[in-house]
């Protein structure tokens, strides 16, 4: 991407990130403390929340293909890529060197492929490692969603103890999980994920010096 189409993408993301902050915050805040009766806005959680994460994971494919092509930061500054071509499609086929896709939705695998082709996986790798546990979090609560696996349903109840300090003696939905109101963060925790996903993208194209 050239500067001013990274500015443009950055537009674009930020008004998607407002557009869903908008609509989780027209849904009924969810119990902490008994099962949810509101299935339908447990599900339209879900939907927002899937929507979202795939956006963002969409998002950091092309923050690293433009990063691994020779773009530079909003400020200007490039990162030392150890690809020497210009084309992002070139540089996606010869990065899946032999995989069906790359995956962006954990943060670890994101780090070591940004560290594979940037020196020091800059700026992507040490944005990521800021909100790390967040983004884990919304990687594990997304594959709840997806499937029902005991291994999404374990992941998913460590996040539900994290943030609910809590264990819960009755089964708590993503929908309903995402909905709730956490009182020591003072916002829904769809809203905290949402912030979390947009602040690591805003971080990444304009990284602090």
């Amino acid at each position: 991407m050239t500067p001013q189409e990274l500015v443009a993408f950055g537009e674009r993301a930020q008004q998607r990130h407002d557009g869903f902050v908008v609509a989780v915050e027209a849904l009924d805040p969810a119990p902490a403390d008994a099962l949810s009766t509101e299935d339908l806005q447990d599900v339209y959680a879900e939907a927002i929340f899937i929507r979202a994460f795939t956006a963002y994971e969409n998002d950091l494919e092309k923050l690293f293909l433009h990063y691994v092509t020779g773009g530079t930061t909003r400020q200007g500054a490039p990162a030392n890529t150890y690809l020497r071509i210009t084309d992002e499609q070139h540089a996606r086929k010869l990065t899946r060197a032999g995989f069906k896709f790359l995956s962006w939705a954990k943060p670890s695998e994101t780090r070591a492929t940004a560290q594979n082709y940037i020196e020091n996986g800059w700026p992507i790798s040490n944005m990521l490692s800021a909100k790390s546990q967040e983004l884990t979090d919304c990687e594990k609560v997304r594959n709840r969603i997806a499937h029902n696996s005991l291994e999404a349903t374990l992941d998913f109840n460590a996040v539900q103890r994290n943030m609910l300090q809590t264990e819960r003696l009755f089964p708590i939905t993503p929908g309903q999980f995402l909905r709730i109101r956490s009182t020591r963060l003072k916002r829904l925790h769809m809203v905290h994920y949402l912030e979390a996903m947009n602040d690591t993208l805003v971080a990444i194209m304009d990284p602090p010096p």
